[in-house]
Formats: C-alpha cells, sequence, structure tokens
C-alpha cells in the first residue's frame, strides 16, 4: 500500500510531502486512522501546522501526536523526508 504524509500550514505556510510503501492491510488501516483522526478541522489555528494522510482509501486529516508506537518509525521517516510541494 503507497501512504502520502501531506503537512500545511506553520508561521510561514508551506506545504511539504513525502510517500513510502507499507504493507499494512485496509483492516490495519482503518483501525490506524480512527485512532490518528484529526477532532479539529485544518486552518481552525492560527500558523498551525496540519497533516494529512493519503491513502488509497482518500485522504485524511490526522494528529501526528496520537500515532501509536508500533506506527511511530512509519511516521517518523516520512517527517524526516517531508519535501517542499512546488
Amino acid at each position: 500500500m503507497h501512504i502520502t504524509l501531506i503537512r500545511s500550514g506553520g508561521f510561514i505556510p508551506v506545504t511539504k510531502k513525502a510517500e513510502t510503501d507499507v504493507s499494512w492491510t485496509d483492516a490495519e488501516l482503518q483501525a490506524l486512522l480512527t485512532k490518528i483522526e484529526a477532532d479539529d478541522e485544518p486552518g481552525n489555528r492560527r500558523d498551525a501546522t496540519s497533516y494529512e494522510l493519503e491513502t488509497n482509501a482518500g485522504t485524511c486529516s490526522i494528529d501526528i501526536d496520537k500515532v501509536p508506537a508500533q506506527y511511530a518509525g512509519v511516521f517518523n521517516e516520512l517527517k524526516n523526508n517531508l519535501k517542499i510541494v512546488k
């Protein structure tokens, strides 16, 4: 499964993205999305950074701080490889 992490906003609004392939099942992905889905809409906080996870199931706003430990390595790698989107 191919996933893309998209980071937007911040003090200087810039959109960045990173992508990778994972071996998650659809059920595993749905369970993960349920845990990390953002509570508020992106853009409701001034100068805030927001994250979205794009998968074959669509795009979902996520709270990066809610990522369970078993997925932390994947998300840390994605965050470390974020590149500016032109």
